[in-house]
């Protein structure tokens, strides 16, 4: 308890946490459910994640309801992923458990400015989850790099890497149906 009032000491990542709590919770419960078939397995997947995005409440922006369900979505999946593979692997240390780790404003340009964005998003989809994952975490939710490993589970390395890598297939696959200009 004494976790959740260091991290939650002002007003404002109390109503943050709320309402990713009111408003995503049985979404994240749901996405778990995809991955694992014990509805209390379900359960610690969702407080799991709630207790990573608690971690980075300050960078998360809740005005945005479609980007923060598609955080939720990517830290759940991950987050059951990870459950999956510790229940794989037998005991678990309880540190494993509970992750501890130390411009131009003329209407011509916003319209191609958005169909740019557009066709970039379709291009992000198109990847595998690894890198998918990790590009809409970086680039759509503006999370950092360090935010990213602490969610997804993954030493920071591999994030960069991952990143990395991403961004060349991203890049390849847009100069092959000629997005680029």
């Amino acid at each position: 308890m004494l976790l959740f009032e260091a991290i939650l000491s002002e007003e404002t990542k109390t109503e943050k946490a709320i309402h990713i709590y009111k408003s995503y919770y049985s979404y994240m419960i749901y996405i778990a459910g995809r991955y694992l078939r014990d509805p209390s397995e379900c359960e610690d997947a969702a407080q799991e994640c709630m207790l990573k995005l608690l971690m980075i409440i300050d960078s998360i922006d809740t005005s945005d309801e479609a980007r923060l369900k598609g955080l939720c979505g990517v830290v759940t999946r991950n987050t059951a992923l990870n459950i999956c593979k510790r229940k794989e692997r037998g005991n678990v240390s309880l540190e494993e458990v509970f992750n501890v780790t130390d411009g131009n404003c003329e209407p011509e340009s916003v319209v191609i400015a958005n169909e740019g964005l557009k066709a970039l998003v379709l291009a992000i989809e198109r990847l595998s989850p690894v890198y998918r994952d990790v590009l809409k975490l970086k680039y759509l939710n503006q999370l950092k790099e360090r935010e990213i490993a602490k969610l997804l589970d993954l030493p920071q390395k591999t994030v960069n890497q991952r990143i990395f890598r991403g961004k060349m297939i991203l890049r390849k696959a847009i100069e092959e149906e000629g997005l680029n200009g």
